[in-house]
């Protein structure tokens, strides 16, 4: 197996046992990405195996020899070692194909269960070079599953049962529903209570599904167990008996970008003593990309605090940016008002209700038939605006025909959105001559700023005199 550049930087990095969010990944390099993490995989639970049974036979020799026992510290409360958090169960699919060829087992027990549930590889690759959905969510994409695997010398055992495992994959959803909240009968952490080592790939899709459940599961790992489960606690690690395990873990988190939940999170959680290291990639900016010549205009909102962020812009929305809007509608309909966040939506979507304003709305959370009147409704003009969250364009990516206008409440979080949502101004009937395009961004933006556009324009746009840039 020869290396890449990439893969040599990263497994230099995860040889190190620090802690890394690396957040450059992309569409091109994720098979590289995910082939080297799992070679890691493989090599800490080989090692880990292999040390236990070598002190073992040492054991067993000295106990035949009539000798002193050594204390042996080389195992945790539990069996599983290391965490794998992915976004659907194609992911999954993928991961276990490299661990299966890599491993270099003989056998693998109920493969062919794991590919009735989750699906094959072969169904995967039809989609290697298609899109960035496509390739997200090709093949299985649901977002509920976890699976163990135990490796034995010879055989790879998939779905076993946690407490035999070296390895879980799973979903945070999957694991969430397992772990249960505080209160509840049925709920089960202690597996989680030795985990050496967390991989979250695809990280960025965590944001568009339910952050909540990465912040629950991390919160219980490396966790003082309720019971024993069969423990020997005479050979269980020191840092484990002192409730310091989550400061040797490693974890290593690969996004296509950084987010503010990111960083939150590798600030909070990654507490290795090896260290850490974050990288974070100047951008060109995904503006570039838009191929209409119309004019693009950027309003910063001035803000005091985080915690008064989302009041501030909801009150500049409604004081200086709705009364424009509105007047414009008057004399031109087809108005997208595009909302990343389901709070700000609702919030949003109330007001305009209380002024009786003549709107649709597409959320997350509306069915097929909804959405298809709605955008229906909008296409034939018989309304001024349409709501459009960021998480149903992630799941569905609907062309709004008929938008001749886009306002954008907030910037997306995935850059390559913004082009994407501009070009529907493409099938505008009268021209680009009276096309519009707004956006609101404050200085706690800057992160999803500078990948539309650019890193430097980004910096000036925030820390300028200036409220309002232009692009063109």
């Amino acid at each position: 197996m020869q290396f890449t550049p990439l893969q040599l930087k990263l497994m230099a990095a995860m040889h190190g046992y620090r802690d890394l969010l690396y957040t450059n990944r992309t569409q091109t390099d994720a098979d590289a990405i995910r082939n080297v993490y799992a070679l890691h995989i493989l090599n800490h639970v080989y090692h880990t195996r292999d040390r236990v049974l070598k002190n073992n036979m040492k054991i067993v020799r000295c106990q035949a020899e009539e000798k002193e026992t050594p204390e042996v510290r080389d195992q945790g409360f539990t069996r599983p070692k290391v965490l794998v958090m992915l976004p659907t169960r194609s992911a999954a699919v993928r991961l276990v194909d490299d661990l299966i060829k890599l491993s270099g087992c003989e056998s693998v027990d109920k493969k062919k269960r794991f590919q009735k549930e989750f699906g094959t590889i072969k169904e995967l690759e039809a989609v290697e070079d298609a899109t960035d959905y496509t390739a997200f969510f090709g093949g299985n994409s649901d977002d509920h599953f976890r699976v163990g695997i135990k490796f034995t010398r010879k055989t790879m055992k998939l779905f076993s049962e946690f407490y035999a495992s070296d390895v879980i994959i799973a979903s945070p959803l999957g694991l969430r529903t397992i772990i249960g909240a505080q209160g509840e009968k049925k709920r089960d952490f202690d597996f989680l209570s030795s985990i050496e080592m967390l991989v979250m790939d695809q990280a960025d899709a965590f944001l568009m599904q339910n952050w909540d459940h990465v912040e629950h599961v991390l919160d219980h790992l490396n966790l003082i167990p309720t019971d024993s489960h069969d423990c020997d606690f005479s050979r269980v690690k020191n840092w484990y008996l002192d409730g310091r395990a989550a400061y040797v873990r490693q974890t290593l988190i690969f996004s296509d970008y950084l987010a503010p939940e990111l960083n939150a999170l590798f600030a909070k959680y990654c507490r290795n003593v090896a260290g850490k290291i974050k990288t974070r990639q100047t951008c060109g900016g995904s503006i570039n990309e838009v191929s209409l010549q119309v004019q693009q205009i950027f309003s910063r909102v001035d803000c005091t605090s985080l915690a008064k962020e989302a009041d501030m812009r909801f009150n500049h929305f409604k004081e200086k940016v709705f009364p424009a809007l509105k007047q414009s509608a008057l004399q031109q309909t087809s108005t997208m008002i595009f909302i990343p966040s389901y709070f700000d939506y609702v919030r949003v979507r109330n007001y305009l209700d209380e002024l009786d304003v003549n709107f649709v709305e597409i959320c997350e959370y509306t069915d097929v038939p909804e959405t298809t009147r709605s955008r229906s409704v909008f296409y034939h003009g018989k309304c001024d605006f349409i709501l459009y969250t960021e998480r149903v364009h992630f799941y569905r990516r609907y062309r709004i025909r008929g938008t001749k206008h886009i306002f954008f409440y907030q910037l997306p979080e995935h850059a390559h959105f913004y082009p994407e949502l501009l070009s529907t101004l493409a099938d505008a009937d009268d021209g680009l001559r009276d096309l519009t395009i707004s956006a609101l961004y404050t200085r706690y933006d800057q992160l999803r700023l500078e990948r539309i556009v650019g890193s430097q324009r980004a910096t000036r746009m925030i820390r300028g005199e200036k409220s309002a840039y232009m692009f063109a």
